[in-house]
């Protein structure tokens, strides 16, 4: 059996912990909430679970000082990265395996550069654990898609993944508006404006593909474009303003060999009907150009459920399922290349409520 901490309870969050109570090899011992609202409270009553023994806190030490074998990192990590590092690294060297999906740049950390690297690596071997970093996308769509369908080429011009979601149901105001620039005027200086920002959110995975298939990277582009609602409307998050961003399509693109050959693109929506012209699906798409052309189509919410929160509960179960292979590796930063593929176990298992 192996002891689980859960580091943030919003919408990925709360997904992670009820697989990590209802698992037959996982304990939960404890949970890390943002909120006075939460504090204190039994964490099964944050995800509809009723009572179930553990109580949340906002007190880190007092995570720091549990007996636990892992932590499920899962904070708004992007709005803060480097108070995010210095969380995990505290965790990391108090002895816990840490599977993060808060900060995109650590799914590949040599995307951040030799001092991101160098900081996990002394926690990791302080504590003599392992990290790794996850999500869906990034996080599953642009690494482990391509890195499985690569076997089956002999060579690749070009590969494109794609996500294509229509975020008009989450409900997260920093991410959507703040960062993002959903509601915002098109020129707004948000972080999702910026090459030297958005972009270097893209190099993890990008970089991830290009090493596990032998490419070398001469120089990556961004690329935005915004498409603004024709009438104000109001999604959960907030409201849009007619003349603000209601769908943007934004990519990043390493150059290997002289040529445009690895992207990973975006095209976000919050509401449907925003941007007609622009691609439209509900879920990721990966196509390659070369020997042989291929075209694989993952659609979530097939019964249309709500593509969030499907996407978060896919989110959680990528670090859920991650426990195990990470806690059983040898320290360091273990990431997609480093571990065996990452197996759905117990998901025969009789449903639960």
């Amino acid at each position: 059996m192996l002891r689980v901490v859960q580091w943030g309870t919003g919408s990925v969050g709360r997904h992670a912990l009820r697989a990590v109570h209802q698992h037959s090899r996982l304990e939960l011992v404890g949970a890390l909430v943002y909120s006075d609202a939460k504090h204190g409270r039994d964490v099964g009553e944050l995800c509809g679970l009723g009572d179930i023994g553990v109580r949340a806190t906002r007190d880190q030490d007092e995570i720091l000082a549990l007996d636990a074998d892992c932590v499920l990192y899962m904070a708004q990590g992007e709005m803060n990265p480097g108070g995010a590092l210095d969380n995990i690294c505290r965790l990391l060297a108090s002895g816990k395996n840490v599977i993060s999906t808060a900060v995109t740049s650590l799914i590949y950390p040599r995307s951040s550069g030799p001092a991101t690297v160098a900081r996990l690596e002394e926690a990791c071997a302080a504590g003599g654990v392992s990290f790794h970093g996850t999500g869906i996308e990034p996080g599953w769509a642009a690494e482990v898609l391509p890195l499985t369908m690569s076997p089956l080429f002999r060579r690749i011009d070009s590969l494109l993944v794609q996500e294509l979601l229509d975020y008009s149901t989450y409900d997260s105001v920093p991410m959507l508006f703040d960062i993002m620039g959903f509601g915002q005027l098109p020129d707004a200086p948000v972080p999702m404006a910026d090459p030297k920002i958005a972009g270097a959110v893209f190099h993890a995975p990008i970089m991830m593909v290009a090493d596990g298939l032998g490419a070398t990277i001469d120089d990556f582009s961004y690329d935005r474009s915004v498409a603004l609602a024709p009438a104000a409307f109001d999604i959960t998050a907030g409201r849009i303003e007619a003349g603000t961003v209601s769908a943007q399509r934004f990519s990043c693109t390493a150059v290997i060999g002289g040529r445009h050959a690895l992207t990973v693109e975006h095209i976000t929506r919050v509401g449907h009907g925003q941007a007609p012209d622009w691609p439209t699906g509900r879920g990721w798409r990966v196509s390659v150009e070369g020997q042989p052309s291929m075209r694989l189509e993952a659609t979530i919410a097939v019964h249309d459920e709500d593509e969030n929160d499907q996407g978060c509960l896919g989110t959680a179960m990528h670090a859920v399922h991650a426990i195990a292979p990470v806690c059983q590796a040898a320290p360091g930063i273990r990431t997609f290349l480093d571990l065996p593929m990452i197996l759905g176990r117990e998901v025969f298992a009789p449903a639960l409520p």
